[in-house]
């Protein structure tokens, strides 16, 4: 133990403190050392001094006795974690109430072995390389260990190095002292001459590490012994025969070729390739280098009727980076069916057919040779499937191409036929001719509309009003499948019956366009469409007419209030009767399908009214409208029958009666006895028999509503022996007189419109 002692005067304090340094080696809770002070005041007592530690491992490594000055290690000190430690000591006179003096205390930990030596590259990687055949000597890899301990003191981390274990992965030499090790630098050598990765490719060595106080550190190294191209490559085969037919594709893979050569990595990677027999280069090879195998592969084709075509003898060399074999190869082509029929001339433009040219017509003749012998070059023809989708054409066994269905050109407007020539070898192989057509247009087909047109014609809205056919145009327009010779310029009309009703009318522009125009206001609680028939005649020779229906839809407007539902049907057979004795007067003055009443008759209204009133569909709207279970009269009449929430039928005032079974429409019993009325000649004996029939068919079918009551009439006649209100030959009138005109005012206001159109048509001699 070296002591230094110093003493220093603070100004302040009269207590002297020694200053120490100790270099000392112990254990948890021994003395260090003992510090003591010393009070010069006069009658000073010197047992009142306390002592206190501070600094580095203060109350943590180091504690003080204060009473003594003793100082103690609280826990066992690792100089190789810290070898110094430097604290401060304070002495405290009056039990640590006066004055205070410090010392400086310095520990410096000595070194003993405790540390045994490590090995850098344990556990996991302690690797080395060398080269197969390396001689004795040559320097393997460096095994150095680190000892802790303190090197400057003593032969604690002074190290030797020696191999414990030396044992061969696999292969011979395991007992053999191969690998040697300097014991002083840890540099690991070859030993001994003779390494081959061929037997043995990896030692595994145990080294050990000694310190100069006895302690051992091991690790276990790997050595990996790399490979030198000391092999030569050859074939596992000695010989090879192979045959081949000619009509291989090219790369096609003809044989697969395996060689072996015992050298690993690069060394081991095997090149093949073709030296010798293949003049015009037909064969190479593709070398699958680390698999050691290569495939011969057809590079060109093949020609068995070509001279020295038949046979060829390769030569096939193997080789490393180094070292390489030859193998000889025999391959025969075998004949095949390789030469496709072929057309002369291959394509054919034909002249323009018309497209109502007769089936069984011929239209081309083609011939198509093989330069194959026996099967090989016997021929079938036929049309490719997809070039004659729908079976228009065929082609016989000479080759005579013919119509065999009806042509259309809107259909197809040119054809490309595909001629097929297959021989019957194995396989069969397929030439090709093509034969271009096209078809001169027939007028064939009629005009049509452009679209689907869903015209709304709004109720309550006065005529004349223009009807918008879509949301973006109220022109009509047509057009047609055939050519242009045949199509354009349209022309639009409607038939006879329709020019001269007052619901629309049809205007032709003359551009291929069409207007329609709503005469009147509608109401869709009496008809809810029209079905306006409208001629279209193209442009062709000789032209083509067609009849296309157009759908009027009638918009419906809020303009009935909701009531309570409730339905009452009442007959007044008497005024019943008045009626049709009426109707029967002027029948000879109507035109047929439309129902009349003379304009001098002032009851009209109450007469309407009191033979049949109910609200339709149970109440909602105050409709009045028949019950009836007839379909109107297609297609002269627009409107169309609906079924109500009741399961019965309702019929607008302009839908007709029903046609005869001879119409092509069925009937029901009812309805037959309805029709079997109609053809009454009502004369005077015969209108009692009449009125009793129509009492005992309202007894008999009491859902029905009787045929003539005053709710049934159409709009413009045709299929109803009853006349319109509209008609231009209302009853009591006679045609194209200006008395019958003035006779309308009797019938009010409301009938000026109707006076003012007869005028009209008179004027315009129609």
């Amino acid at each position: 133990v070296l002591l230094s002692l110093c003493c220093s005067l603070q100004t302040e304090y009269s207590i002297y403190l020694i200053k120490l340094i100790y270099f000392i080696k112990f254990n948890i809770f021994d003395l260090i050392l003992q510090v003591t002070a010393s009070d010069p005041d006069k009658d000073a007592d010197q047992e009142a001094l306390r002592y206190s530690l501070h600094g580095q491992g203060a109350e943590s490594e180091f504690i003080i006795d204060e009473m003594t000055g003793k100082i103690y290690a609280q826990r066992t000190l690792d100089r190789e974690a810290r070898a110094v430690w430097r604290f401060v000591v304070l002495a405290t006179d009056e039990g640590g109430e006066g004055l205070t003096g410090f010392t400086d205390v310095i520990i410096n930990v000595w070194d003993i072995n405790d540390n045994a030596p490590l090995f850098a590259c344990a556990p996991d990687n302690c690797n080395g390389d060398v080269a197969e055949n390396s001689p004795p000597g040559t320097s393997v890899m460096e095994m150095t260990a680190t000892d802790l301990d303190d090197a400057a003191v003593g032969q604690n981390a002074v190290l030797a190095y020696k191999i414990v274990g030396n044992a061969a992965l696999n292969g011979a030499n395991s007992g053999a002292d191969v690998f040697s090790i300097n014991p002083a630098t840890g540099t690991v050598s070859v030993a001994m001459s003779g390494l081959d990765r061929e037997q043995t490719d990896s030692y595994i060595l145990v080294v050990e590490a000694r310190d100069g106080g006895g302690m051992i550190g091991t690790a276990t190294a790997t050595i990996h012994v790399t490979d030198v191209n000391d092999h030569v490559p050859h074939f596992l085969d000695r010989s090879c025969s192979i045959r081949i037919p000619e009509s291989s594709e090219p790369n096609t893979p003809i044989i697969e070729l395996a060689a072996e050569d015992a050298d690993a990595g690069e060394n081991g990677q095997l090149t093949f390739s073709v030296v010798a027999g293949d003049p015009e280069q037909k064969f190479y090879m593709v070398s699958h280098r680390q698999e050691q195998r290569g495939t011969l592969r057809l590079k060109k084709h093949l020609d068995y009727e070509r001279p020295g075509e038949q046979r060829f003898n390769l030569t096939i060399k193997v080789e490393d980076m180094q070292y390489s074999s030859l193998l000889h190869c025999t391959l025969e082509v075998e004949d095949c069916n390789d030469h496709v029929p072929v057309f002369i001339p291959h394509f054919l433009q034909l002249p323009a057919v018309r497209e109502d040219v007769a089936p069984g017509t011929s239209v081309a003749s083609v011939a198509a040779t093989d330069l194959d012998s026996g099967l090989n070059r016997e021929i079938t023809y036929s049309i490719a499937p997809e070039s004659d989708p729908y079976h228009l054409f065929s082609v016989d066994q000479s080759g005579l191409v013919t119509v065999a269905s009806e042509l259309d050109r809107e259909k197809v407007a040119q054809h490309h036929l595909v001629v097929l020539a297959t021989d019957h070898g194995t396989p069969p192989l397929t030439g090709t001719a093509t034969i271009q057509m096209a078809l001169l247009d027939v007028n064939d087909n009629g005009p049509e509309f452009e679209a689907v047109y869903a015209p709304i014609v709004w109720e309550n809205v006065l005529g004349p009003q223009v009807v918008r056919l879509n949301q973006s145009s109220t022109l009509l327009r047509g057009v047609d499948q055939d050519s242009e010779e045949n199509g354009s310029p349209f022309s639009f009309s409607v038939p006879l019956e329709y020019r001269y009703s007052n619901d629309f009318h049809l205007q032709d522009n003359g551009n291929d366009t069409a207007t329609i125009t709503a005469l009147r206001a509608f109401d869709r609680e009496r008809q809810k469409e029209f079905l306006l028939p409208v001629i279209m005649t193209d442009s062709g020779s000789p032209p083509k007419t067609v009849t296309n229906t157009l759908t009027i839809t009638i918009g419906d407007e809020n303009d009935h209030a909701h009531i309570a539902g409730q339905k009452k049907v009442s007959i007044n057979l008497l005024l019943l009767g008045i009626f049709l004795y009426t109707r029967w007067r002027s029948y000879k003055g109507l035109k047929e399908g439309v129902y009349h009443v003379s304009a001098h008759h002032d009851g009209w209204e109450d007469i309407r009214e009191n033979v049949l009133n109910y609200d339709e569909e149970g109440g909602g709207e105050e409709d009045q409208v028949n019950q009836h279970f007839c379909q109107p009269d297609p297609p002269s009449r627009a409107g169309t029958a609906t079924t109500t929430s009741s399961g019965t039928a309702t019929i607008r005032r302009d839908v007709p009666p029903c046609r005869s079974p001879a119409q092509g429409q069925t009937a029901n019993p009812s309805q037959a006895a309805q029709l079997a009325r109609k053809s009454l000649s009502f004369s005077s004996q015969d209108l009692a028999r009449y009125l009793c029939e129509i009492i005992r068919d309202a007894d008999q079918h009491p859902e029905t509503a009787p045929f003539d009551s005053l709710q049934v009439f159409s709009t413009e006649g045709g299929g109803s022996l009853a006349g319109s209100l509209s008609s231009f030959s209302s009853a009591g009138l006679e045609e194209g007189t200006a008395a019958g005109h003035e006779c309308l005012k009797e019938w009010g206001p409301r009938f000026e419109k109707l006076k003012a159109l007869y005028e009209r048509a008179e004027g315009s001699d129609l």
